[in-house]
């Protein structure tokens, strides 16, 4: 199934909450769905998914295998944002389309926080890059 397709079956979940019904089995609290898809389905050979689950969550298993069967498409990559890195958070959240959010306004807080991370970290990675240099 191509990309396209599974990414309109997905945003078609989002709509009619039988993906806020998966996201609750699994005790997902937030999804986005972010990358290539967004910005070009025809051309992109993944669907990136990510979502926040509680400390300690066993269900990303499920979760991701329960993705693909609503998909229709094993091209789903999900990203745990819980324990992510500030690059891995940004991409996640910030250009992101919301699909669930367990309560009102967590997408908003929570792509606030990943972007303010995300911006007072940059020093770091460039102070990473230039001892990787050798400079």
């Amino acid at each position: 199934m191509s990309v396209a397709v599974a990414l309109a079956r997905l945003t078609a979940a989002a709509d009619d909450g039988s993906l806020a019904d998966l996201a609750r089995d699994c005790r997902a609290e937030l999804v986005t769905v972010f990358g290539s898809a967004l910005r070009d389905a025809v051309l992109a050979r993944d669907i990136d998914v990510a979502v926040s689950l509680p400390h300690g969550s066993r269900t990303l298993l499920a979760l991701h295998g329960a993705l693909a069967d609503l998909t229709g498409s094993d091209a789903v990559d999900v990203l745990v944002l819980d324990g992510a890195g500030p690059t891995a958070r940004f991409a996640g959240l910030v250009g992101a389309q919301p699909l669930y959010e367990a309560r009102p306004g967590l997408f908003a807080t929570t792509q606030m926080a990943a972007a303010l991370e995300f911006y007072e970290t940059a020093w770091l990675r460039d102070l990473d890059l230039r001892r990787m240099a050798g400079l």
